[in-house]
């Protein structure tokens, strides 16, 4: 059902919503805890029932107080010991239900919070990619510490609070029957308008999570280090603040507007329903009056009226919070059942893939082609190409030519291409993924810079060499990074970054070696470095890339990069445009073929010869 429908298609459905949400959630609770849930679930009954308990003790020991002069006081003495075991047993019972309920949220929010954790690990980069899913991901993550916890004890709340209308209107129907249906009454009354109120305020919710999203990156951008130099330098935080602002004051307009809606349903209901209590205690007074009824009756009529009313108000109001927090629990619901996107995650669930192990020689695209879900062109189209054991390759071409997309393909980190990929001669698809995956190491452009400590980040690359600290010095040493690293603190156990106490920030320069050290540490078949210039000079580049060739001389090595003098040092070239490959062949092959490859390198050879053309004229003005 849409959006536009459920705000429209009456109260049938969100009753017949919630209760499917609510039975889904306790069956959610009894995966996280059968233990807890039950025992949970038996508190709240025996609840439910206390308020009357203690009613009828009450008015049994006001009674026996009343004929005490006409009677044994022996009774009276009987009523006192029960009230006096009933009050004892209640605060007994409310400090179980306290040590129960404290245990259970904390395993609940450690438990949804893991089972979130481990789902996202389940997801494809289309995933990440999709706004929907992001969405879904944010909502699931933001309350999972608290609002399921709270949605199931609002469930048993309302349980519990059934219960105790039930036996107040036993005694209620005991006394006078058509006082339940007085108070039933009373209580429908109300539920059009709050559920009215409620389909409104859902529709605001779901049109509000966009502008969630903008106020969050806002606030993101002020507070960042890394956004912190260019919102200082380019003095955007009075515009960006002011920004925020609207956004702010946009919510509390309508938050306004809707609170002052609820405010006045509830006044209407409340008079009313003060109205109708008063009515029903003047019966029982009267009653009182002409001695129809003891005084302990008329006490227990008097709070059964009460407790009947306020448990009814409660399920009311508990009925309507548990539909507004719908959202929160579809969105949850929702998410922990997604099906994934990720190659490797669909074989296992469709599969069962050979687990031998890999030796990659050679990987073969064949008329691969790639559309990212949602665009009107491909993002790769009619790519055949081969990789082979021993050689490097590179990819060069201009911004959105399709290089990155390639790469991800090779990672198998996108699904739903056409043509084949095959690895020794065998489509990929037949293959374990997560093996190969297991083979392939990479530097991505956007590396991750791990809060955590050296040996982590890089040992991160192959987690069975975590603690052994020969090899991820060796890695270190590789990727020239190894010096600092000795100059660290607590070596390889400094923890790197701000983000926590007694951090050493490194330079992006020396970030990125950490992130090669993380790569070279991972005895891989295939290594990739995507883009590697964006935190190193060009004489480091070149040194790197020299490293990497001797790395890859019986691997198979893929770089892509900007820099021609770097591409050199390739076996083989591949020019991208346009999502397809257009040229390939050696520098020199290029070069004599004078078409794209040649003409970029011309341009970017040009351009260093204008800027030092440049450089020597003002010396000579200057002069």
């Amino acid at each position: 059902m849409t959006q536009h429908e459920r705000g429209n298609g009456g109260n049938t459905y969100e009753v017949v919503h919630s209760v499917t949400q609510g039975i889904e959630l306790i069956k959610l609770m009894f995966r996280v805890s059968k233990r807890y849930t039950i025992m949970s679930m038996t508190l709240y009954m025996v609840q439910g029932f206390m308020p009357v308990i203690v009613l009828l003790s009450t008015q049994n020991l006001l009674n026996s107080v009343s004929l005490a002069w006409q009677s044994d006081k022996t009774w009276m003495l009987w009523q006192f010991l029960i009230f006096f075991f009933v009050f004892a047993m209640k605060n007994i019972i409310d400090s179980v239900q306290q040590y129960v309920e404290g245990n259970f949220q904390h395993f609940v929010s450690q438990s949804l919070n893991i089972m979130i954790c481990d789902k996202s690990t389940t997801l494809g980069l289309q995933d990440y990619e999709n706004p929907a899913v992001s969405d879904q991901l944010k909502r699931a993550q933001q309350e999972a510490g608290t609002r399921p916890y709270q949605m199931l004890s609002l469930i048993m709340s309302l349980a519990s609070s059934l219960i105790t209308v039930t036996s107040s209107a036993v005694l209620l129907m005991v006394w006078k029957w058509w006082i339940l249906l007085v108070l039933i009454v009373t209580s429908f009354i109300s539920i059009y308008s709050i559920v009215k109120i409620n389909r409104e305020q859902f529709q605001i919710d779901m049109g509000r999570t966009p502008l969630i999203r903008q106020s969050w990156y806002i606030t993101y951008l002020l507070t960042n280090e890394s956004t912190f130099k260019e919102i200082k330098i380019y003095r955007l935080g009075s515009f960006l603040l002011e920004k925020y602002r609207v956004l702010m004051q946009g919510f509390f307009n309508t938050d306004r507007r809707m609170l002052k809606k609820r405010t006045w349903v509830t006044l209407v209901y409340d008079f009313l329903e003060l109205v109708v209590l008063m009515c029903l205690i003047g019966v029982a007074l009267q009653e009182a009056y002409s001695r129809q009824i003891l005084i302990g009756s008329l006490f227990g009529y008097i709070q059964a009226v009460i407790l009947a009313q306020s448990q009814m108000k409660m399920i009311v109001q508990g009925g309507v919070q548990f539909a507004q927090n719908n959202l929160y629990l579809e969105q949850l619901f929702l998410f922990l059942a997604r099906d994934t996107s990720d190659p490797a995650e669909l074989q296992l669930q469709q599969t069962d893939s050979s687990l031998n192990e890999l030796n990659i020689q050679e990987i073969i695209f064949d008329d691969v082609t790639f559309r990212y879900p949602g665009k009107l062109y491909d993002a790769v189209k009619n790519v055949s190409l081969t990789l082979q054991r021993g050689k490097t390759v590179a990819l060069v071409g201009k911004n959105g030519s399709g290089k990155s997309t390639l790469i991800k393909l090779l990672m198998q980190l996108y699904g739903g291409y056409s043509g084949s990929i095959k690895v020794n001669g065998q489509d990929i698809s037949e293959l374990n993924i997560k093996r190969f995956q297991e083979q392939i190491s990479v530097v991505f452009q956007d590396f991750v810079q791990y809060e955590m400590t050296a040996r982590h980040n890089i040992g991160f690359g192959s987690l069975d060499l975590l603690e052994n600290d020969a090899e991820i010095m060796r890695a270190a040493k590789y990727a020239a990074i190894d010096q600092i690293i000795e100059q660290l603190p607590e070596g390889l156990d400094t923890q790197l970054g701000r983000w926590f106490d007694d951090g050493f920030q490194l330079s992006g320069g020396q970030w990125q070696r950490v992130a090669i050290a993380r790569a070279v540490v991972r005895s891989a078949d295939v290594y990739i470095l995507d883009e590697p210039s964006s935190s190193l000079d060009p004489l480091s580049e070149r040194d790197l890339f020299l490293l990497f060739r001797d790395l890859m001389k019986e691997r198979i090595g893929i770089f892509v990069t900007h820099r021609f003098g770097s591409a050199q040092l390739a076996d083989l070239i591949l020019v991208m445009d346009n999502g397809c490959i257009i040229e390939e062949g050696t520098h020199a092959e290029l070069m004599a073929l004078g078409g794209v490859y040649e003409e970029m390198y011309r341009v970017q050879a040009d351009s260093f010869k204008t800027a030092e053309e440049a450089l020597e004229g003002v010396g000579v003005h200057n002069g």
